[in-house]
This record gives structure tokens, sequence and C-alpha cells, in this order.
């Protein structure tokens, strides 16, 4: 199936990965056929995997259905290689002990995966609509102890010094984790308040780690380029890991 140019049949190639496996569970209808997705199963190598429920609840089907919220009910590829390449795969970020946030974070793949891995305070954000999905499936998978929230966070100055208050005792945090979240002709010229809110929550030795895959857009743009020019032009400076085109990796 396509949508808006983006291929949401096949979105995880198990070729790309080395270090993790993802496993579907297809739900059914009345004859057995299969009608969709319904749970997930990511396994990072070293620790133990993350069990994840696709389904929404009721109330929150409309509004994802309304817009663009529906991108955050799958697995994109850009999730799974990140994951990959900068927590398991060679020169990986270090994880352990730090504060985590992942913007726009979906289904929170990364996010769980840096709880997973030891960091501390990790903040999963998302729109309204997808956060009773992310809290059911962080209560699925972490004990009352770990402190991992699924929270909303309209991208903003205002709204990132709260979560700094909220998460580092109004520091910085050290680890920013944001995947598949610019694609102009889904997302519009929302890149510019995402990089409003890194700006403001990122610090001198904060990891910024972004993962993102190109994609055709006839007569227009996907707004990738002007998005890392952003980040350049607030002092940013990249490096890649190696991925397969079209996606991209990126540490800042």
């Amino acid at each position: 199936m396509s949508c808006l140019g983006i291929d949401v049949s096949s979105t995880v190639q198990g070729s790309e990965l080395d270090h993790i496996t993802v496993e579907g569970i297809e739900a059914t209808d009345a004859l057995g056929r299969a009608i969709c997705q319904s749970q997930l199963t990511v396994r990072c190598e070293g620790v133990a995997p993350l069990n994840l429920d696709l389904k929404l609840s009721p109330d929150d089907l409309e509004p994802v259905f309304s817009g663009a919220a529906w991108a955050g009910t799958v697995l994109w590829r850009a999730a799974a290689v990140l994951v990959d390449r900068a927590f398991l795969g060679a020169d990986a970020v270090q994880i352990k002990g730090r504060t985590c946030i992942e913007l726009g974070c979906g289904l929170g793949v990364p996010g769980m995966a840096c709880a997973r891995l030891g960091a501390r305070n990790v903040a999963l954000t998302e729109q309204q609509s997808l956060v009773d999905l992310l809290t059911r499936n962080v209560a699925a998978n972490f004990s009352a102890g770990e402190d991992v929230r699924a929270v909303s966070f309209p991208w903003s100055r205002a709204g990132a010094e709260a979560l700094k208050h909220d998460f580092c005792d109004g520091g910085c945090f050290d680890v920013i984790v944001c995947c598949d979240c610019v694609y102009m002709p889904l997302y519009g010229d929302s890149w510019k308040a995402l990089l409003e809110a890194i700006d403001a929550l990122a610090g001198p030795a904060t990891d910024v780690l972004i993962s993102l895959e190109r994609r055709h857009v006839k007569d227009g743009d996907d707004g990738v380029d002007p998005f890392l020019e952003g980040m350049r032009a607030n002092g940013f400076a990249r490096t890649s890991y190696p991925a397969a085109m079209p996606v991209e990796v990126f540490r800042f």
C-alpha cells in the first residue's frame, strides 16, 4: 500500500539489519484472512526483546486517520536502521546512564531500545492521539521502577524547556533521537518546529541521532535538505553512519 508516496506494505528489510530482528503478527478476519499487522516483536542483541501492540483504542482511531498520526503506528525502516547502526553497530553511541528523548517517536522502538541499553529518564514523545498506545506498550515492556514515560510534545521551545525540567532537572538531554520525521508531503514544514525543539533540548555534550528516508517527491521537495541545512545553521556538525540508501543516519 502507498500513501503520499510512502510504501507502508514492507517497511523493514531484514537484510538491512545486522544486530536486530523484527517479527510481526497479523490480525485476521473471521475467514482467517490477514487484514493488518497487530503486534511486533523487536529483538536487539544482548537485551530483552520488545513486544509491541499496534492496535489503537477506538477513541484514538479518528484523530489518527484525520491527519498524519497514522504514521506513528508503523515501525519504519529509518527507526530500525538507526537502532542497528547507532546503538548496536561499530562506533555506537554511549547510551548507558544517559538521559534520552525520542521526538515524534511513533511506536517508540529507538527510545525503548535506549532504555533496554541502560538509559535513564527516557522520554517517548508524540502527538496526543498516540500517547495511550505508547503508554500501554511501555507498561508491557518495563517495570514501574524503570523511568520510561510517554508524553505529548507539540514541538516548541517552551515545551522543550518543560520536558527538560521534568526529565533532566532543568538540564539538557544527553541523547536526542528522531527518526523519519521530515517529509513535506505528509508533515508540511513542521521540520522548522523540529529544529527549534532540538536546539532547545540539546547542550554542548548532547548526541543528536537522526535517521531519515529519502523519498522522491514529484515537482517538490521532501524537506530533508533544508532541515539538514537548518541543523548546520544552528551549529550542529554532522557525521554519517553507513546505511543503505534511501535511509541516511546522522550523528550531530
